[in-house]
């Protein structure tokens, strides 16, 4: 089991002061934890114990699966298009074109790209130099039938 002493020092006093400002509070308390820092307390260890709404977590999750297959629809759309095939950054560039996402960043077709690849959908036809980089990057298409 972990503790809190075993965090870096600025961790210790960053949850330390956010423990006693939430002990003040009846509100419902929803932690936002990049790192995963607050997983590894021994459940109230230290003094410090967390209540996270499961229920939101499943919620959120569940937008994201419905999105993220929506998505790597629309990429099939994309590659049966367009028979050469495409970067991941062209990808995403049509994406943004066709309003589907925000911006034009990469991040936005790549892990969809690489979900296709390993469900047989797609493959990578060779590399080209992408304009932005200068690096090789993959060349994907839609596989046929």
């Amino acid at each position: 089991m972990y503790s809190i002493t075993e965090l870096p020092q600025d961790r210790r006093e960053a949850i330390r002061y956010w423990a006693l400002d939430a002990a003040g509070s009846k509100d419902p308390i929803t932690v936002c934890d990049p790192h995963n820092y607050l997983s590894k307390f021994n459940n109230g260890k230290d003094g410090l114990s967390l209540n996270i709404p499961q229920e939101t977590r499943r919620e959120s999750y569940a937008a994201v699966k419905q999105d993220a297959a929506a998505r790597r629809r629309v990429i099939l759309e994309i590659l049966a298009e367009n028979e050469n095939g495409m970067t991941a950054r062209e990808i995403a560039r049509e994406l943004h074109r066709r309003g589907i996402t925000p911006t034009d960043e990469r991040n936005y077709a790549a892990p969809r790209l690489t979900e296709l690849y390993q469900a047989g959908k797609i493959t990578t036809t060779g590399k080209k130099p992408c304009p932005q980089t200068g690096r090789n990057v993959a060349v994907w298409t839609a596989r046929k039938g």
